[in-house]
């Protein structure tokens, strides 16, 4: 028999564990299930694009991104969650400015993965808390992690907002400084799936959920999760553990009253449409 292929997308972050661990293992072929894990760098955004264009079946994707896409009219469709816990967004500026006080942050640009990204999204979150809205001109797209490194190793003062944890690296390498955390009242993760997807391969992706899903108890209770994170995402055994103390997976319906939160964000802040646009 033939198996049931699955493209899917997620970031290069050890949020991700579980899905690699199942594959290593053989959990999804064992289901007559051939998962085509696609790795982003670019994140949410770029994501978001390859499922419009048909590139991929599902996404892990942050979950104001995820929002912000739906309700522009993006054919996907929240199908679980993925991590209940809000993601902790480090703002980072370069090192070696004079950056550190909130007050020494207003009217500086921002640095984003891409328009429509959780950075991008997360930035604007950021600046509304400072008492300014950033345009057009004070968003700079540097595609990922990267392109954000080199951005803050020349020129003028820059923000980037992204996962605590993963950019890590590059403050202990003396890039970027961590000058505040920033999280949402929402899940740090979903994942999504094409609308036509949804119709048309129903019960592959639920199997792929309840496979995922049996991962996800597995690694909870595993006497072995911070070596499989220090190997996964390349922390020490101090980072490991300290980013498991802030994670919670879990797949399960969305709460209402989370997301209801998030879309009232997204349109205070003019992301997408209002409610009154939406329902006419």
């Amino acid at each position: 028999m033939a198996l049931r292929r699955v493209r899917i997308a997620g970031v290069p972050e050890p949020y991700n564990l579980p899905w690699h661990l199942a594959m290593e293992k053989g959990a999804f072929k064992e289901a007559g299930i051939e998962l085509e894990w696609h790795t982003v760098h670019e994140g949410t955004g770029r994501m978001c694009r390859m499922l419009r264009e048909g590139e991929l079946d599902m996404a892990v994707l942050v979950t104001e991104g995820a929002a912000a896409d739906i309700l522009n009219g993006g054919p996907i469709r929240i199908v679980s969650t993925f991590v209940e816990s809000p993601l902790p967004w480090g703002v980072h500026v370069p090192a070696g400015s004079a950056l550190r006080a909130p007050a020494d942050l207003m009217q500086v640009p921002y640095a984003i993965s891409r328009r429509g990204s959780g950075s991008q999204i997360m930035a604007m979150l950021h600046a509304e808390s400072l008492g300014w809205r950033p345009e057009e001109r004070d968003l700079e797209v540097v595609h990922n992690m990267a392109g954000a490194a080199a951005r803050m190793s020349e020129g003028s003062p820059i923000i980037f907002l992204w996962e605590q944890f993963v950019t890590a690296r590059y403050v202990d390498a003396g890039v970027m400084r961590c000058v505040d955390v920033v999280r949402g009242d929402w899940p740090g993760f979903v994942i999504v799936a094409r609308e036509d997807y949804i119709r048309e391969q129903a019960a592959t992706m639920e199997a792929v959920l309840v496979l995922l899903a049996r991962e996800v108890a597995d690694l909870r209770t595993g006497p072995h999760v911070v070596e499989l994170v220090m190997q996964n995402a390349g922390f020490s055994e101090e980072r490991a553990r300290e980013w498991l103390e802030g994670v919670e997976w879990r797949l399960d319906q969305p709460s209402y009253l989370r997301l209801s939160a998030l879309v009232g964000t997204l349109q205070a802040l003019k992301l997408v449409p209002s409610e009154k646009a939406q329902g006419s």
